[in-house]
Order: C-alpha cells, then structure tokens, then sequence
C-alpha cells in the first residue's frame, strides 16, 4: 500500500528483507525477493526507440504448462511477481496466469501495461481479484494531448471507478519517461494522470541506443526541477515517485551481477536474462528454463557462473541505470562492510519505508 512516507524504488529496497540479504553474504542459497516475466512479447503498440517492439520481435509467449511449473517452484518462495512485455493484457490466458501466480504462493502482483485493454470486462475483473497494483505506462503526450492520451485517461478513470465502487484493494499507478526535451510537458500531463484517479505517478529516465552496443540515458537536464514545479501545483496529497538515483551520475561499481539474485527476469522465450533491461540480448542469456526447469535451477553452475562473471566493467547495460546493476552496487558495498567486520557487527537493515516490499 502506498502513502506520502512510501517510496517505490531505491537501491535500499533490495535490503527490505534483512535475513536474506544477511544469507546471501554469508554464501547462502537464496530465492529471489521478485520474478519480473514477460508473458508475452506481442504488443499493442509499436513505439520508436523501443528495444522490444513487437515488429522486431517474433511474438512468443508463454503458455500454462510453463507458467504452472514455473510458478510452482518460485511461489511458495519468492513473494512478488511482475508481468510485464510486450502487452500481458492481451493475452488470453491472462486471467487464468495471474489466478494462478496467486495459487502458488505469490504475495504482491504487479502488472505493467499500456492501458490498452484494461476497459476489458476480463481483464478488470482479473485486476480486481487477484493483482495488488497495475502501472500504466502514459504514451502520446510528448507534444500535445494525443487522442490516444486522453483515451488511456479515460480508460483509468473507468477502471478507478470500478476499484471504488466495488471495494477492490487493487492500485493503480502510471510512468512517464523523462527526458531533457519533454520538460515543458510534465506539469500539465502529469494533472491530468492525477486528476484520473491514479494513485501514484512515476518517473523514469527514457533509454536511448538500444540499437547499439552500449545503450544509455536521454539527457536528463532539468528533468529533477521540472518535476519539482509539477509537484508545486500538484494537490497536496499527491503521490509523485521520482526514483532520483537513478538520475544520479555517480558511477555504479560492483564485482559480481548481486542484483539478478534478487531480481530474476524471465522472457516470453523461457529464458532467464541477467536483468530486464537486457532481455533477449544472447550476450545477457543466463539460463534456458525450457531445457532445465527443476527446483534448484536457480543455482544451476551455467547460472552462477555467469553472474559471477558479469561486473560494473563489462556489464554493457550499466549506462541505463536499470534495477539489477543499482542492487549490484549496493550490494557491493555491503560484501566489503562484511568482509572487514566478520566478528562484529552485520549491515544494519534499511529504515527506509518501501511500497509494495516484494516488488523491488
């Protein structure tokens, strides 16, 4: 649940479960505290500058006998899921995938989504019953208020009002990528979210050169005083996230991938990759779950050695400042904490006060 005191994302997230982290530096198996999945690479949309865009993708998705398995192992275990892609939406077997994820044990449920098909009587009722948040990604706004925009406004609107009407614990949030160009536009597009019933707007820096070997942020000039200025005229009790290390220039260090054992991502192939921002790159390939899928393949010897092998020198995504290189160096500073005070005291636990803790 989300308050004004809550934060959704900062790298101390990670920390939100003590004991594990404490396991994991004492080289202890861990399971990881979140599963993001993609359940499907198909999309409703094909956005320039999107690395996964549907035109370039074959389209795979994942099926119930894999989710089933899959689940099987992870749930009991690992407490929050995200389903993101591509569109989950729009899959059929959607409702059917997050009733499962709940029967097997997941606490938290997260789903990403453009908003397309959330006006949908099967999908609303899906939400509703068994999804803890939605995050609707906010499209078509960078010059003006597109007719899609207002759209997808209305389409909140209409999923809030069934939320308050039939009592659902369901939230719902929305992202706007950031960058130096779009500054003008956050202050009126980010009301306009709000006034549609969200109950809390995020921020990200918008990715650029995924088409290259090393891709990185936009210019991210003034983004931070931009939003300030929204979140002057904002109401007062409005829920603005601005994840603001991940704005930071501050070089990220670390000697092993930490993050990924926390944070597993799994694609619409059935391939566990080293991170969301790397998905269905070979390079970030860690293990294929279609041929090795038994209980323990989280610590198969392919998997940790790849994540041993991958540091803040060859990790060719660190530029974008995503989730698992974030962890990994904070982390990183934790293994050296432990390794010069084996006999005193461990890392003390975060006091930070998280929203949705098994989303990290």
């Amino acid at each position: 649940m989300t308050d004004d005191q809550s934060k959704i994302f900062a790298p101390s997230k990670v920390n939100g479960d003590h004991q594990k982290i404490e396991a994991y530096l004492r080289g202890e198996q861990i399971f990881p505290t979140t599963m993001e999945m993609d359940l499907t690479q198909l999309c409703t949309r094909s956005c320039s500058g999107c690395p996964y865009s549907a035109s370039r993708r074959p389209g795979l998705t994942l099926q119930l006998p894999f989710l089933d398995r899959l689940f099987s192992v992870l749930g009991p275990h690992a407490p929050g899921l995200v389903l993101t892609g591509g569109e989950s939406t729009i899959v059929p077997h959607f409702p059917e995938t997050v009733a499962l994820a709940r029967k097997k044990g997941f606490k938290e449920i997260a789903v990403i989504s453009n908003g397309a098909n959330i006006h949908h009587p099967e999908v609303q009722d899906a939400l509703l019953a068994h999804v803890t948040a939605i995050r609707i990604s906010l499209y078509d706004w960078q010059e003006n208020d597109s007719g899609s925009f207002r759209y997808t406004l209305k389409k909140i609107e209409g999923l809030h009002n069934r939320i308050e009407k039939e009592g659902s614990k369901l939230e719902i949030g929305a992202s706007l990528l950031t960058r130096a160009e779009w500054n003008h536009r956050y202050a009126s597009v980010g009301l306009q979210a709000l006034n549609a019933g969200i109950d809390w707007l995020y921020f990200h820096p918008y990715c650029i050169d995924w088409d290259k070997e090393y891709p990185t942020q936009a210019d991210q000039i003034g983004v931070l005083d931009a939003i300030e200025k929204l979140k002057e005229i904002a109401p007062r009790h409005a829920n603005i996230q601005v994840p603001c290390e991940r704005y930071s220039k501050k070089p990220l260090y670390f000697e092993k991938l930490h993050g990924s054992h926390f944070l597993i991502q799994v694609g619409a192939d059935g391939i566990n990759y080293a991170g969301p921002e790397c998905k269905y790159e070979r390079d970030a390939e860690l293990l294929n779950l279609n041929d090795y899928l038994e209980d323990d393949f989280l610590w198969h010897p392919q998997r940790l050695k790849r994540l041993n092998e991958i540091n803040s020198d060859n990790y060719r995504f660190i530029g974008t400042r995503h989730r698992p290189p974030m962890f990994s160096d904070y982390i990183e500073k934790l293994v050296r904490l432990h390794d010069s005070n084996q006999e005193g005291e461990g890392p003390k636990e975060s006091s930070e006060c998280f929203a949705y803790p098994s989303i990290i």
